[in-house]
């Protein structure tokens, strides 16, 4: 099942507080007892450790074009699937371009390459189930395809003839699932998407970090980070892009009808509307298909936001909302039942804002 931060439970093997071992300011930790090097973190994302699944986490269309790419990731793995991917960015149907870096049966990891008419492989030595190991998959489009397992190169293949194929797509990018049904077992943290090549110096260095340890120039080129230890405040659903939202970094006031200052009253039928016909109010917000937004506002009695989605009593509330569809009557605001009788109720101080980055939602 998948979860996070305090849903994970990293005891005995999996922990590092239980070990007597002093892990102040320590962004990893070698326990020769264990034989393994751990990633200190206080959680990771669970992805059907126990047992096969769905569990995956979607973040978002991200282009490639004729990038390089560099993607890092802590792992875990429990089961070996065939095809699981780890991190994937392939088109969804034929002639599936994209790469992505996935779990085989043989207990290896491999990452693929694929232009729609070719694609090339680059595959590591055989691994161990449950021990963690920092993967990572750099693609010089005009040299090779690496592929680094703590920090060592373990495969590499020329690629340069791909150098000229745009791997653009429009199928949204996945943490713990290919681009088809088959999903990882075990845990992933700490994953980390470039367009750029990194050096294999760059690969050891930021295989130690969080993304607060991350340097300047380890952020250059940076596209996303994921920690995977925690959800975003208010939500079980949404996680933060740590690059563009970790410390909840917003867009622009989206709210074009109504300001700060303004209340809107209303009976029992919808207010706020045109999404039935209902006379009333409408606040006009500029939606993105797949974004994701933070709605603030205060209420005076019952009411049901977003489709009758999202429930409040009085006072001042968040509500974290993604995108999908035609979700928003006529792509407006719209209030509903904001009173179980014909007193009426209002709200005011409505704010709504895109959250920026590539957040990611648990499925």
């Amino acid at each position: 099942m998948l979860g996070l931060g305090s849903n994970i439970s990293k005891t005995g093997k999996l922990g590092v507080h239980d070990l007597g071992i002093v892990t102040s300011n320590l962004v990893l930790k070698h326990n020769y007892d264990l034989s393994s090097v751990q990633p200190l973190s206080s959680g990771a994302a669970d992805i059907n450790a126990d047992a096969n699944g769905t569990d995956h986490i979607d973040v978002g269309v991200i282009e490639t074009t004729t990038n390089d790419v560099t993607v890092s990731a802590w792992v875990y793995i429990t089961d070996w699937i065939d095809y699981a991917a780890i991190f994937q960015n392939r088109h969804g149907s034929s002639p599936n371009q994209g790469f992505a870096i996935r779990t085989m049966s043989a207990k290896t990891f491999d990452l693929i390459i694929d232009k729609g008419s070719a694609s090339k492989s680059s595959t590591s030595s055989a691994k161990n189930n449950n021990q963690w190991y920092h993967v990572c998959a750099v693609i010089d489009r005009d040299g090779n395809q690496y592929l680094y397992v703590d920090g060592v190169l373990e495969d590499s293949d020329d690629i340069s003839d791909y150098s000229e194929d745009s791997l653009s797509h429009a199928t949204t990018a996945r943490i713990g699932k290919n681009y088809g049904t088959s999903e990882m077992n075990g845990y992933v943290c700490n994953v980390g998407y470039w367009n750029a090549a990194l050096s294999q110096a760059q690969v050891k260095s930021i295989m130690n970090k969080n993304y607060a340890g991350l340097t300047a120039s380890e952020k250059t080129d940076l596209v996303s980070w994921w920690n995977l230890d925690s959800v975003i405040p208010d939500t079980t659903t949404l996680v933060y892009d740590n690059h563009h939202g970790g410390g909840e970094i917003l867009g622009s006031e989206l709210v074009t009808g109504a300001s700060s200052a303004t209340t809107v009253s209303g009976s029992y039928t919808d207010v706020l509307t045109n999404y039935n016909g209902t006379t009333g109010q409408t606040l006009a917000v500029t939606f993105t298909l797949g974004g994701d937004y933070r709605l603030k506002l205060w209420s005076w009695s019952n009411y049901t936001v977003i489709d009758d989605s999202i429930e409040y009593n009085t006072g001042t509330h968040t509500a974290y909302i993604r995108i999908t569809g035609n979700n928003f009557g006529g792509g407006d605001l719209r209030f509903n039942n904001l009173q179980t009788s014909t007193v009426g109720g209002s709200i005011s101080n409505i704010s709504v804002k895109l959250i920026n980055g590539n957040t990611g939602t648990l499925s």
